[in-house]
């Protein structure tokens, strides 16, 4: 059941809260809209319009609401009238309420929260048009304490505070200037977005505060998807026709089996949800999702809603601070958190092909930011502290960029896509990288080898064929001068400085313990160069990697792919002037390789290639080697 709660207060009893002109019309215009013409889908019975209510009467009306009817799957909870922060907790003010005793006569977000929680709600939209609302958010780590509110098992929020907590928000001429914009959204007026026919309060939120921007009143927007989609509304402006609330993507019943994998889950989820304000660690982040799945395995369509409502929310939070590449790696964890599922499941499959395209757009948009930055300053990729970290960690963050470039190229390619968009401005980032950085186009870590392949792979197909030859061949001097060797992936930063040190001296064998052995980065470079020509030039380089281990790792099973660790797979290892001697040598032991992996069925399917490359960027110590399969060598 789907339940809207609608309260506007202009009428107060007591000073200093004056009358208001136009909280009543906020509500009533919201109530009217998703409820008397059916745009919400909401229960005609149980959704309730207050006016002016008492804290009384608004007790009694949310106890019949929310504790006497059927499970509440979705309830919308709307407030227009005074508000404020008092004693670190926001307060609704209502007709009687007296500020100098708002905890005996007013609603706190902390009460609020416990009765949706005590009520288990799949999910909440909590719309507050008032004055300081952003304070509905002020300090949400309270409000998720277990000792104020309970288990937050079944807390999942999406909230639009229509003003920060130190503005005033506005009305003229009868309505709330943070109403009336999200009325045009939900009423199609100010578009949205057209490919689903629901609305999230989260999207909604974003276009409501980039509409008021400038205006003095900054709204506050943010929210969870626990139980997959929120539907706030119909949307107008979906284009498939006629919307539709529950042809949205499945969501879960609000009794559902799965619902409990994912509240024994949900403070982690939570931890990672507020943790966006310091940093994303998609690696973290999919070791928090990929448990839940695996207890949905035998309910797919369970997990697809859980993953695409977590991905709506959470790269909404991550969007707002402008890193979309960040974005990018958010939308493909969640991807390869349904991997495993993705050939078995067109749920699942459906859920990776349309997570695949929001992150081809988020490369694109970060792709246009980082060309941006590079107007204003060409050493823009250096990092704000600089210093000798640098050194090591600048080349890794060039070639994650040109292996995430070549993702974008994959992901089209794949899901039958046009690269006319992405291509373009990705080849004028490369040529920017080149010029700019090419002495920085350094073997640091054997962690660059899925990064270089996936870029090596689609540099035909950005037009990057001469970036791509000299990238292969700057890797292979620096290697030959090391003698092949290179840094394990993932080192700490002390570990980074020893291996820095190290290559300096020349010393790298008196630190074995942090050197990748095997490397897979060494057999990428020649296969690459192989492909590009240039195997004269790297035969001549081989000598000088005598005794070096070289392995190319292959899953059993592609669908295990995005694990922490997988359990089965061969490794062709081989050892330079011991089983190969020459790049022909290593091209034959490819080939062997290469026909494994071009009759492995499961790479037929679209969602799992595209969730393996992904896997392989996000846990950079994989190769999806599958992506130089079956392409043909250019003659030296």
């Amino acid at each position: 059941m789907r339940v809207l709660i609608a309260i506007g207060c202009d009428t107060y009893d007591n000073p200093p809260l004056q009358p208001l002109a136009g909280a009543e019309n906020d509500a009533a215009t919201i109530f009217e809209h998703l409820v008397a013409k059916n745009w919400g889908e909401y229960d005609s019975a149980q959704s309730k319009l207050l006016l002016s209510p008492t804290m009384a009467a608004l007790r009694s009306t949310i106890e019949a609401a929310l504790f006497s009817g059927p499970p509440i799957e979705e309830l919308t909870f709307f407030f227009a009238g005074h508000g404020g922060v008092k004693d670190n907790s926001y307060y609704l003010c209502l007709k009687d309420t007296d500020v100098s005793r708002m905890s005996l006569n007013a609603l706190s977000m902390t009460q609020l929260f416990g009765w949706i929680t005590e009520a288990k709600i799949r999910h909440t939209n909590l719309i507050v048009d008032a004055c300081h609302a952003g304070g509905v958010v002020h300090d949400i780590g309270v409000l998720l304490n277990p000792n104020v509110i309970g288990k937050a098992g079944s807390l999942a929020i999406s909230i639009l505070a229509a003003a920060s907590s130190d503005e005033y928000a506005g009305e003229s001429s009868g309505a709330g200037h943070c109403t009336s914009v999200l009325m045009a959204c939900l009423k199609g007026e100010t578009p949205v977005q057209t490919t689903r026919p629901s609305l999230d309060l989260v999207e909604v939120g974003q276009v409501v505060s980039r509409t008021m921007q400038g205006t003095g009143q900054s709204p506050v927007c943010w929210g969870i998807n626990l139980f997959g989609i929120s539907q706030l509304a119909k949307n107008p402006r979906f284009s498939g026709g006629s919307a539709h609330i529950s042809e949205t993507f499945p969501a879960l019943a609000s009794d559902g089996a799965g619902n409990e994998h994912i509240r024994a889950a949900s403070d982690a989820i939570w931890e990672q949800y507020l943790s966006l304000a310091r940093e994303f660690d998609a690696e973290q982040f999919l070791d928090v999702l990929q448990p839940v799945c695996a207890n949905l395995e035998e309910e797919p369509a369970v997990a697809a809603a859980f993953i695409m409502g977590l991905a709506a929310t959470f790269g909404a939070r991550i969007a707002a601070t402008g890193d979309h590449f960040d974005v990018a790696r958010l939308q493909s964890a969640c991807a390869v958190a349904l991997l495993p599922m993705a050939a078995s499941s067109t749920h699942c499959a459906d859920a990776v092909m349309q997570l695949s395209e929001g992150v081809v757009a988020s490369i694109g948009e970060a792709t246009d930011e980082l060309l941006a930055d590079f107007a204003e300053d060409t050493y823009a990729l250096l990092s704000k502290d600089g210093g000798i970290a640098d050194y090591y960690f600048l080349p890794l963050r060039l070639m994650s960029i040109l292996g995430w470039l070549g993702a974008a190229v994959h992901i089209q390619a794949t899901s039958g896509g046009s690269t006319a968009v992405i291509a373009p401005k990705a080849a004028d980032l490369v040529h920017l990288i080149m010029a700019h950085y090419s002495n920085s186009i350094v073997p640091m870590s054997d962690e660059l080898t899925p990064y270089y392949v996936s870029f090596a792979a689609a540099a035909d197909a950005l037009g990057c064929e001469e970036e791509l030859e000299s990238i292969s061949g700057l890797l292979l001097t620096s290697l030959h001068q090391r003698g092949g060797r290179i840094a394990d992936p993932g080192l700490s930063g002390e570990d980074a400085l020893r291996f820095l040190t190290g290559v300096a001296a020349g010393r790298c064998d008196d630190f074995q313990n942090i050197l990748a052995n095997p490397t897979s980065l060494l057999p990428a470079v020649l296969l690459v160069m192989d492909r590009s020509g240039l195997a004269d030039i790297a035969d001549g380089a081989m000598k000088g990697f005598d005794h070096i281990n070289i392995n190319i790792f292959v899953p059993s099973d592609f669908s295990t792919f995005g694990a922490d660790l997988i359990d089965n797979g061969t490794n062709f290892s081989l050892n330079v002037g011991h089983t190969v001697f020459s790049v022909s040598d290593l091209v034959a032991e490819w080939s062997k390789i290469e026909g494994h992996l071009n009759a492995d069925a499961i790479l037929t399917s679209p969602a799992v290639r595209i969730a393996s490359v992904l896997a392989s960027l996000l846990r950079p110590d994989r190769v999806a080697w599958f992506l130089l399969a079956g392409q043909t060598a250019k003659t030296s």
